[in-house]
């Protein structure tokens, strides 16, 4: 079966948009998921890039627009969140934590779900905490395990790799080394991965 990494950053606002179609279109395709939850920040202060959309401007008025514009023609639920930018870290280290044991995807569609259309916003404690007992998990275990020093240190290990892949932004998408970056290429990440698969 041929497989895809998905790199997702907690508050890249466009990760929704993945988020909330990617497991349906990869499953019809053929195309195994390899979930990468990282922390943007780190990664784009060492390539020397500044924050992506600035508070206030026209580049940030259009994001918002666009998402809008976006989620409609994908039929996807949306509602702006009341915050952004949002901390992204507590809701990476849970992500990472539940990789091993296979729910980092459905973690990762509810914690979206619950900020984007819900109004929860991600990262906080009542996101987190929702977004487990949905998957009907033990909070207290799991974000115990999240804030392990290991599990710290591994998230801290996504960074050289996304470094490696030569990723600067989310979502993003490799497939055979082949980097693709925003929900306007999943697509063609996909067609991709089923043609080198």
């Amino acid at each position: 079966m041929p497989a895809m990494e998905v790199w997702i950053e907690y508050s890249s606002t466009y990760s929704y948009l993945t988020v909330a179609r990617i497991g349906r279109l990869a499953a019809q395709q053929g195309v195994a998921l390899d979930w990468q939850p990282f922390f943007l920040p780190p990664v784009r202060e060492q390539q020397g890039l500044g924050f992506p959309f600035p508070e206030a401007s026209a580049k940030t008025a259009y994001m918002w627009r666009d998402l809008e514009r976006r989620a409609a023609s994908l039929g996807l639920p949306y509602r702006r969140p009341q915050t952004y930018p949002v901390n992204s870290l507590p809701s990476a280290r849970v992500a990472l934590a539940g990789k091993a044991d296979g729910w980092c995807q459905r973690f990762t569609e509810e914690v979206f779900r619950l900020h984007w259309t819900q109004g929860c916003l991600i990262g906080s404690d009542d996101n987190l905490r929702q977004a487990l007992a949905t998957l009907g998990l033990d909070a207290a275990e799991v974000l115990e395990r999240a804030n392990s020093p290991a599990n710290k240190e591994a998230l801290k290990a996504q960074t050289p790799r996304a470094l490696e892949r030569g990723i600067f932004g989310a979502p993003s998408f490799v497939v055979s080394g082949e980097l693709f970056w925003g929900d306007d290429r999943l697509e063609d990440a996909l067609a991709w991965a089923r043609a080198k698969g």
